[in-house]
């Protein structure tokens, strides 16, 4: 895509967005040519979004292959999220059973009783 062009596309995506931002009552101010920024409060802290547009110059391949590799990122992130998990809990039941172990035989030896 020819620099003016990608400009054009980069402009009209951002007043499109910027406009539905402030439409929707958010406090929507621009920054740069291709960048605005909206405050925001959630949970009593205050920051800022910034959303920043931007033409690439690479094939659409590419593009989607990003988006892919991005997918895979994020569920390669999770199952080792899971596995952490899944280690955490099986030490912390050792650990309980370790203790449970020792407070036993702290206790002492339990009297059997014959009949």
């Amino acid at each position: 895509m020819k620099l003016a062009l990608a400009n054009a596309v980069r402009t009209e995506i951002i007043n499109r967005l910027f406009a539905y931002l402030a439409e929707s009552g958010e406090d929507v101010g621009m920054i740069n040519s291709n960048t605005f920024n909206f405050p925001i409060v959630y949970e009593g802290e205050e920051g800022f979004v910034e959303v920043v547009a931007k033409v690439v110059k690479k094939d659409s391949d590419e593009c989607y292959q990003e988006r892919i590799d991005y997918q895979a990122k994020l569920v390669e992130k999770a199952e080792k999220a899971a596995e952490r998990e899944k280690a955490a809990a099986e030490k912390k039941a050792k650990a309980e059973a370790r203790a449970a172990e020792k407070a036993k035989k702290a206790a002492g030896p339990t009297e059997v009783t014959e009949e």
